[in-house]
């Protein structure tokens, strides 16, 4: 027999991931992060935009069941993988909520972008997203509120379902690196943001920090951040931007 025959999964730290039912890429990009000895435990909301005229509302309402389920793996902590959703009020208030709920340290993907940023040193941002101009607009009046100004904002549109809160994984990374260098030039920007746990950010994020010397922020990186200090962990991980960096 090869390797360890002792072998237990999560020995370090166990990760519930909650994310909305139509989500490709959160939990690949949280196995691409985690170091030796941490597992990510996805559990899933039901999302079902095409069929609801208020998805996330209804999505919400099954929040009780699903983290219900994320426990019963007994993670360390619980990381909610939706950025829109969570962008609202008080950050702090829906974390303390979850966290009532779920006995267990809660970080959302909205709070987890405002910690990011403040980690960081920036106050400034240019916002990137695969969402419809809409959800943009109430995104920009969340970060006003906690004291981030939106200097630039663009949705990046590839798909015509993207419009209707659909496919946000297929933007391409060489667009949204496009994109986010021809924001991310304005001398006013101190960092690039890359709004969406279902957008896929690890390629770009090394790329546009190259490009602009700035930092690269995603939804997907700064919840993975959180959740791993929450647990208790430091790991330096390479090739993920400057957060995850040290």
């Amino acid at each position: 027999m090869s390797g360890d025959s002792n072998r237990v999964y999560g020995r370090r730290a166990r990760i519930g991931l909650v994310v909305p039912s139509t989500n490709t890429v959160a939990e690949t990009e949280f196995w691409r992060l985690a170091p030796a000895g941490l597992t990510v435990h996805t559990s899933r909301m039901p999302f079902f935009a095409e069929r609801s005229a208020a998805p996330f509302e209804e999505m919400e309402r099954h929040l009780p069941r699903v983290l219900e389920e994320a426990v019963s793996a007994t993670p360390d902590v619980i990381a909610y993988g939706c950025t829109a959703s969570s962008a609202k009020g008080d950050p702090a208030v829906m974390e303390g909520e979850l966290t009532a709920l779920s006995r267990r340290p809660t970080a959302t993907a909205a709070a987890a972008l405002l910690a990011a940023l403040a980690a960081l040193g920036a106050r400034r941002i240019a916002l990137l997203t695969p969402y419809p101009p809409a959800l943009n607009a109430k995104e920009c009046v969340f970060f006003a509120k906690n004291g981030i100004e939106v200097v630039a904002e663009e949705s990046v549109i590839v798909d015509e379902a993207q419009l209707s809160l659909r496919n946000m994984c297929l933007v391409p990374t060489d667009l949204l690196v496009e994109r986010a260098i021809a924001l991310g030039r304005d001398a006013r920007i101190e960092a690039v943001l890359l709004s969406c746990a279902d957008m896929a950010t690890l390629e770009a994020i090394p790329a546009i920090e190259a490009a602009l010397g700035k930092p690269a922020i995603s939804s997907v990186q700064a919840l993975f951040w959180r959740a791993l200090r929450l647990a208790g962990l430091t790991d330096p991980i390479a090739n993920a931007g400057r957060l995850l960096a040290a």
